[in-house]
Formats: structure tokens, C-alpha cells, sequence
């Protein structure tokens, strides 16, 4: 690094030689700029679609899931069906059995009534000729038929009130066999309907299955080419670090400086322990005073440029400096002049 006076670095840095480097500068800077753009970008983009086919891949088998419990619903409902229909003969074969019993009941009531009524209009047939004249021998001969006829009478209505009780019963039990085989059929038919409902809705989810799984491999394709380009762009920004490197070694050979990421250094050559730098950016928040490209700045070796002046030409003290500058960034340009501490004035 070699001591320059002031005016040598201005005259350097107004040549067109370092403008032209500092220009080449920028387009590199701007170049890996807009390569680690492009990288934060196509890696962030690879990140989201990696998320999304990961989300559609867990839709896709939590989906198809779905589709296998409907078909294992579907297939239950199916067992539930074939007990119902067995179960179904089994009470139309009863209900049948019932239906013949019921009607030998009700044949037997019929003939038991008929029976009845017959035995009763011969009791009045009796009763009309007992009440005609006629040879006492007739009369106990009517009077005997009439007390026979009387009594198988009530043996007969007994029975009739005996069958038409049990009659009531049977038709009953029929009855109850026959609601039952009705409930067997509707559920039958209803859990019937029910699977192919589910068989159709499982065909479709399947589908719906298949075009998750379609979509997270388009995804996933989609994933590797962003990261390939991804790729391509750190390779780019680290060609453009390479450049930018060899353009600021290029910048210590040409012009005899040290330098950094944002400064040219030089020694002042009336100040060992001083330096002028050379701003290569614009920075108006993280420095004492406002940066400009190109700008020079004087500072000193332990501080550098964390403290920064507006170069002048140095004072002949190398410990003094200039103070006049310090004391303008370090207490303002207006107002009261802070005061020291009472034990540092007596010190």
C-alpha cells in the first residue's frame, strides 16, 4: 500500500483508468446482485413446490385411504345384505308355515260355525213341533232329540269360540312374521343401494387419488428443475465472487492500495498512522456521516472507518490530528459544549 498525498488520490480517483475499473466493478457487483436474486428466488421456489407436493402426496394417500375405507364399508354393508337375505328365507319359510297353520285354524273356526248354525236351526226346526199337538211318545222323543242337539250345541259353540281365539293368534303370529320379513327386505334393499353408493364414490376418490399423485410427481419434477437452475445460479454467483475478487486484487496492483469489500485504502504520506479511503458504494445509515461513490475519507489506523472525516490534507502532528473534525461530528454543530465530570476537572 503506498503513501499518496491528498491530491495524488484525487487525481487518481478522477483518472479515467480507476473509473473505468470502478465502472467494471459495478457491473459485476450488479451481475452476482442479480445472480444471488435469482438463486434466493429459484431456491425459494423449489422450497414451496417441494412443500406443495409433499401436501399434495399426503392428500393423494390420505385420499386413497378414503377410498379403502369406503370399500371396506362397501363390503361390510355387502356381508350385512347376504346375512339379511338368508336371514329373510329363512322367515318367509316360517311366515309360510304360519300362513298354512293359520288357515287350518280359520277352515276348522268356518266349520265349527257352520256346525253351530246348522245344530241351532234344527233346535228351532224341534221347537216349532213341539209346540204342535202330538202323541206323548213324539214329544219325548222331540224333547230328548232337542236336549241332545242342545248339548252338542255348546260343545260346538265352545270350540267355535276356542278356534276363533286361536285363530286371532295365529293370524297374529302370521302377521308379526310377515312385518318382520318386510323390515328384512327394505333394510336388505336399503344397505343394498348403500354399497353400490359407496362402490361408486370409492371409484371416484380413487381417481381424485390419482390425479394427487399425478400432481405431486408433476411437482416434483417441476422441484428438481428449480433446484437445477437453482444450481446453475450459484455456480454463476460464485463465478461472479471469483470476478469480483480478482477485480479488487487487480485494483491493488494497478493502484497501489490495499482494499476491502467497499474501500480503497492508501497511506497519507504526512501521517504514518493515518489513511485516505476510497468509498467503491453509497451508504447514508451505517456510518458517522453520509457515503458517496468514490468519495475520500480520512481516517486513522484504529478506528478506520468506523470513524469516518472528509479528507483534508493532514496536520504536521500525527497525534493531534485535525480535532476540529472530531469535535464537529462528535458534539454537533450547534448548542453547548458538553461539560467534563467535577472529578475529571480536578484531575
Amino acid at each position: 500500500m503506498k503513501a499518496r498525498r491528498l491530491s495524488e488520490v484525487r487525481q487518481l480517483v478522477g483518472s479515467p483508468e480507476l473509473k473505468g475499473w470502478w465502472e467494471s466493478l459495478l457491473q459485476v457487483r450488479q451481475a452476482h446482485q442479480k445472480a444471488a436474486e435469482r438463486y434466493d428466488d429459484l431456491l425459494g421456489q423449489a422450497m414451496l413446490v417441494d412443500f406443495r407436493a409433499e401436501l399434495a402426496q399426503k392428500n393423494a394417500i390420505d385420499t386413497l385411504y378414503r377410498a379403502g375405507e369406503l370399500e371396506d364399508s362397501a363390503a361390510k354393508m355387502a356381508a350385512e345384505v347376504q346375512q339379511l337375505d338368508n336371514a329373510s328365507f329363512k322367515t318367509v319359510a316360517d311366515f309360510e308355515e304360519q300362513r298354512i297353520r293359520a288357515c287350518e285354524v280359520w277352515y276348522r273356526a268356518c266349520a265349527a260355525e257352520k256346525q253351530a248354525e246348522s245344530l241351532r236351526e234344527k233346535h228351532e226346526a224341534i221347537e216349532r213341533r213341539a209346540g204342535s199337538e202330538g202323541a206323548p211318545t213324539a214329544k219325548k222323543d222331540q224333547e230328548a232329540e232337542r236336549g241332545r242337539i242342545e248339548v252338542e250345541l255348546k260343545r260346538v259353540e265352545r270350540s267355535f269360540t276356542l278356534l276363533q281365539q286361536e285363530n286371532e293368534r295365529e293370524l297374529a303370529i302370521k302377521n308379526r312374521l310377515w312385518d318382520e320379513v318386510e323390515r328384512i327386505w327394505a333394510r336388505s334393499m336399503e344397505l343394498a343401494l348403500l354399497v353400490a353408493e359407496r362402490r361408486a364414490q370409492s371409484a371416484k376418490v380413487r381417481s381424485q387419488a390419482e390425479v394427487l399423485f399425478a400432481q405431486a410427481e408433476e411437482r416434483k419434477r417441476r422441484s428438481r428443475e428449480l433446484r437445477a437452475e437453482a444450481e446453475v445460479a450459484a455456480r454463476e454467483r460464485e463465478a461472479f465472487d471469483g470476478k469480483l475478487a480478482e477485480a479488487l486484487n487487480d485494483a491493488r496492483a494497478r493502484f497501489g492500495c490495499a482494499h476491502g469489500d467497499e474501500y480503497l485504502y492508501f497511506r497519507q504520506k504526512e501521517s504514518p498512522r493515518r489513511a485516505w479511503c476510497v468509498a467503491l458504494s453509497e451508504d447514508d445509515q451505517h456510518y458517522n456521516i453520509e457515503v458517496k461513490p468514490l468519495a475520500i475519507y480520512s481516517i486513522d489506523q484504529r478506528r478506520g472507518v468506523a470513524f469516518l472525516e472528509p479528507a483534508v490534507e493532514a496536520s504536521g502532528s500525527d497525534e493531534e490530528g485535525d480535532r476540529r473534525f472530531e469535535s464537529y461530528f462528535l458534539q454537533g454543530r450547534k448548542g453547548r459544549v458538553r461539560e467534563e465530570p467535577p472529578e475529571r476537572q480536578s484531575a
